[in-house]
């Protein structure tokens, strides 16, 4: 059997967000979501999730694009009077690599963001970024250093074949295909410093074979998700969505009935979906239980 993770991104961001995810979860295939700590629902998405045991919550670390969690006063080096990052990958990650006022910064922003999932009192479940940041070499860095003084080893390392994705039907070539590729080359720097800690006696950190999403960000329609399915080459993959959020590409008002609005909320309801993984045999499952088939089968993290 293989085990199939279905994540939600940005749970926490807004009401609509939350409620969608809650759908998704209960009625749909959704097993797991990423908390955004520093946005208008977080407090509600907590308490969402305390009634929900069966929902896979883990830190959406949010270092670009959205809200830090720390005034701007604090860290005027990394966010604007608002107290938003900068939306710019590419300045963001520049000014990361080669700022040590940032880079002090950026240690107490995420220091604050782990510090308040776990006031939460929420079971980890995993840790990823927002936009994958978490992959940059000096987040990454800081992240590997929280997880261990959280005791939390489970991440989201993206990884997904433009094959799989191009005959999925996919989008075609875009900006999210060229940071596919530099994706790419930060994977496997990434890979490199687990091998490192797991050669100096530390905690293995786990992460899927395979994680979906990056390439048809925002648009996770129906009938890309199930030809994407019988093409995960993972024995543990991941496909993560952005249900309710302003990600995610409204369908046409025509189509919009019973509370659905965006495509990725629809894929995520599917009944073709949920047949199509039976079909399969796809077991779905959180963070957690895969990394204990993990264990069970002598696997170790996966490469």
């Amino acid at each position: 059997m293989r085990f199939l993770i279905v994540n939600s991104d940005d749970f926490g961001y807004s009401r609509e967000v939350n409620t969608a995810v809650m759908r998704a979860h209960r009625e749909g295939i959704l097993t797991s979501a990423s908390l955004m700590v520093a946005e208008a629902g977080f407090a509600e998405a907590v308490a969402m999730a305390r009634a929900t045991p069966s929902l896979g919550v883990g830190l959406h670390v949010a270092v670009s694009y959205d809200h830090a969690l720390l005034r701007p006063a604090e860290i005027p080096h990394l966010v604007d009077a608002s107290g938003r990052f900068g939306a710019d990958p590419l300045r963001v990650s520049l000014r990361y690599a080669f700022s040590r006022a940032a880079q002090a910064e950026l240690r107490r922003e995420m220091e604050a963001q782990f510090e308040r999932f776990a006031q939460t009192g929420l079971p980890w479940s995993h840790v990823d970024g927002h936009q994958h940041m978490h992959l940059h070499p000096v987040v990454w860095d800081i992240l590997l250093e929280l997880c261990d003084r959280y005791s939390i080893h489970r991440l989201r390392i993206p990884h997904e074949e433009l094959r799989a994705h191009f005959r999925a039907g996919g989008d075609g070539f875009s900006l999210n295909t060229v940071a596919s590729l530099f994706l790419r080359v930060q994977r496997r720097r990434c890979l490199r410093t687990l091998r490192q800690r797991a050669a100096q006696g530390k905690p293995v950190i786990f992460h899927c074979d395979r994680v979906y999403g990056q390439l048809q960000t925002g648009n996770m329609h129906t009938d890309y998700l199930l030809r994407l399915l019988p093409r995960l080459k993972g024995c543990i993959s991941e496909v993560y969505f952005h249900p309710g959020s302003p990600h995610a590409h409204l369908l046409p008002a025509a189509e919009q009935c019973g509370g659905v609005r965006d495509m990725e909320l629809q894929a995520l309801l599917a009944p073709e979906a949920r047949a199509s993984i039976d079909h399969l045999n796809l077991r779905l499952c959180r963070y957690i239980d895969a990394e204990q088939e993990s264990q069970i089968s002598r696997a170790g993290p996966l490469r």
